[in-house]
């Protein structure tokens, strides 16, 4: 009989932690995509300052990607989001017909873009901030 009550109890809290853990995994993913295009942003103005050459920062929402290259040729990186995330909005917009892809230019003289990227999941929103005046990227939440 006491077993059974082990094994009744267990099955209960399984139900309640198990959803829970689930959830905060989808936040994980959606917090590390954010935390990567920050990173990948100020990547690019650090070799574009480092190399002096002209860098590009590529998002593709349509594909869930995001890349810098030099425009000189000199390789690519790419990152694809995990396929809970998703790009919602990148601005400021474009007058062109909703654009999918979108190319931010970090300069030699270390001039960045002001740009954000909302990415999102089923659950919450996350921004990330690309300030024009300091050249860095951070992830803020909405």
């Amino acid at each position: 009989m006491e077993l059974l009550v082990v094994v009744a109890l267990a099955s209960i809290l399984l139900a309640i932690v198990f959803p829970a853990v689930g959830s905060g995994l989808g936040t994980l993913e959606l917090r590390s995509a954010a935390t990567r295009v920050a990173a990948i942003a100020r990547h690019a103005r650090d070799q574009a300052v480092y190399r002096q050459k002209t860098m590009q920062m590529e998002i593709n929402s349509e594909a869930g990607t995001v890349s810098v290259a030099d425009l000189e040729g000199g390789g690519q990186q790419r990152y694809e989001f995990p396929d809970t995330v998703h790009v919602q909005e990148v601005l400021p917009s474009e007058d062109a017909a909703a654009s999918r892809t979108r190319r931010f230019f970090f300069f030699p003289d270390g001039a960045a873009p002001e740009f954000q990227v909302i990415l999102s999941n089923t659950r919450r929103q996350l921004t990330v901030v690309g300030d024009a005046l300091t050249g860095t990227a951070k992830v803020v939440e909405q």
